[in-house]
């Protein structure tokens, strides 16, 4: 009966899943992770619906250009696809585990579509929702940024580089280097985050938004 039992329960879920596969993960890990797939995909597809000449491009990606723009959008387009594909691989890794070190979160060979590795450290990011814009805690990231910043490495997605690691360091890199910061990771991430939810947030430091009057 238990046996039976847990077969309904793995059915269920995987048919439900956002990233079909899952790998050496516990039950509680399975929810974090189906969950922020989910929003990662919907956040993403967003993204790319508001990507234009506005102060949030400008922050993460430089001087705006009708062609840069659209490599921005066709970038986070096919992180959605990734998604959507049902062909991402979620591997729930222990600490010390290859590129499991120290308080890194998450790591993707480039070229093995589309297997992510899950550090201990994912599980201790807030969810987007759950981050208050400003605090401490934004320069960490949230799960679903994260899964952004990741699948964006793929060499089938967007085959993207980290040239910085966090808000301060990207957003002066998209001043100093546009082409830089199209092939940067973190500047996916946080373009998402931000003209997701932070745009309905006081953040500190963010661009004000453009009047037309």
């Amino acid at each position: 009966m238990l046996r039976f039992s847990l077969l309904i329960f793995i059915t269920l879920f995987a048919n439900s899943a956002a990233a079909d596969n899952f790998d050496g993960c516990n039950k509680e890990q399975l929810h974090i992770v189906d969950s922020a797939f989910r929003n990662a995909k919907e956040l993403t597809l967003r993204a790319a619906t508001a990507v234009g000449d506005t102060p949030e491009y400008e922050h993460w990606f430089g001087e705006y250009s009708a062609e840069n723009a659209e490599t921005v959008r066709a970038n986070l387009k096919s992180i959605v696809g990734a998604i959507r594909s049902g062909n991402v691989i979620a591997h729930c890794d222990p600490n010390g585990f290859d590129g499991c070190s120290g308080s890194t979160y998450a790591w993707v060979y480039p070229d093995e579509h589309f297997l992510m590795h899950l550090c201990p450290p994912f599980f201790s990011l807030p969810p987007l929702t759950a981050l208050q814009p400003g605090a401490r805690r934004s320069d960490n990231g949230t799960r679903e940024g994260t899964i952004v910043h990741e699948l964006s490495h793929f060499i089938r997605v967007a085959d993207t580089d980290d040239h910085c690691y966090s808000r301060s360091d990207c957003a002066d890199m998209a001043r100093t280097d546009v082409r830089r910061a199209l092939d940067n990771a973190d500047s996916y991430q946080y373009f998402t985050e931000d003209v997701t939810y932070y745009a309905r947030q006081l953040v500190p430091g963010k661009p004000e938004v453009r009047s037309n009057n």
